[in-house]
């Protein structure tokens, strides 16, 4: 019980301040963003279990971490020198073809791993490659030579359908208002489309996703 009340309260205050400190942690995970990270999921974990640990206290040192980290992502957004400082800089790993090895040994990156990074962007030749950036989260960006692209629809002069995101209709058998006014469709349309695939009810409709050309997916039961 003991245990069950300190990781509950760890828990909570752990997702607060999580959703506090946003997305930021997950999409563009930098060295200190994977440190802090690191060191709160350990605190948290520590007053889950460690009864010699005061929970409380290690509630307000998950709450101190976080707000520096907010504190320091503010300032590092109106100063340039200090978010190159604490989260480095993009590095110059490829320049037409060659690769730059002074700038791979002060980012501390051996060939081994470039030659993954770009096998994981389809590339097996590094002479295919026109640019390549190593960005502060440890990825590397590749731009492949012109002639080494895949050719595109505007290249081949074929006009293509424009494309978009499938928007959700219903979802477990309910019908999700807000998606059909983006898409001007009220719930007559809905029950006229399952009509035509004789689907008697609704609740057997587990998805409806309405395609950018107006078809539409169902998955029922």
């Amino acid at each position: 019980m003991i245990i069950l009340y300190r990781s509950v309260i760890s828990y909570f205050v752990l997702l607060l301040f999580t959703r506090i400190m946003g997305k930021k942690q997950l999409s563009q995970l930098t060295y200190f963003d994977y440190i802090v990270g690191i060191t709160v999921g350990s605190i948290a974990a520590a007053a889950s279990v460690d009864r010699h640990i005061d929970v409380f206290e290690s509630c307000f040192s998950i709450v101190v971490w976080s707000t520096l980290t907010l504190i320091i992502s503010i300032v590092t957004l109106k100063s340039i020198k200090l978010r190159l400082w604490i989260d480095s800089e993009p590095l110059l790993i490829i320049d037409k073809g060659k690769v730059i090895y002074k700038n791979m040994k002060k980012a501390k990156y051996n060939m081994g791993d470039l030659l993954m990074q770009l096998r994981n962007k389809d590339v097996f030749y590094i002479k295919d490659v026109e640019v390549a950036v190593l960005e502060p989260d440890g990825k590397l960006s590749v731009l492949k030579k012109a002639e080494k692209e895949t050719a595109t629809c505007e290249d081949l002069g074929i006009k293509k359908p424009k494309a978009g995101m499938m928007e959700e209709i219903i979802l477990d058998g309910n019908i999700l208002v807000n998606h059909l006014k983006r898409v001007n469709k009220d719930k007559a349309w809905v029950f006229k489309k399952l009509k035509e695939r004789n689907i008697k009810d609704i609740k057997n409709v587990v998805f409806l996703g309405l395609m950018p050309d107006n078809e539409i997916y169902i998955v029922t039961k």
